[in-house]
């Protein structure tokens, strides 16, 4: 686990998924199992690097990392689409356009 955690909005749904895969690590079977952990620790890095600025703009170079770690977070979770997501998706000119 890493030692500090994002406190932007947007990583709360990556940091939630991380935890729940170092939580049900143990009850998993043999090659998936070492699997959680790894990945646990990937939602964890991208929600510390890149939350603070998700959305990002299909044109960004963070567009499709931001893409499908929300997309595995959100598989972990069992939340649906996490592209219309307020959550992984809090910047205030998406919030403008999806009222529109």
């Amino acid at each position: 686990m890493t030692n500090t955690r994002s406190k932007w909005p947007a990583a709360r749904h990556l940091q939630q998924a991380a935890d729940q895969l170092r939580e049900v690590a143990p009850n998993l079977s043999a090659p998936i199992q070492g699997y959680a952990d790894p990945v646990a620790d990937w939602l964890d890095k991208a929600a510390n690097e890149m939350a603070w600025l998700a959305p990002f703009r299909e044109h960004e170079g963070g567009y499709r990392p931001w893409g499908v770690a929300t997309r595995v977070a959100h598989g972990v979770l069992g939340l649906p689409d996490p592209d219309i997501c307020t959550t992984c998706h809090t910047h205030a000119w998406e919030r403008k356009a999806a009222q529109s």
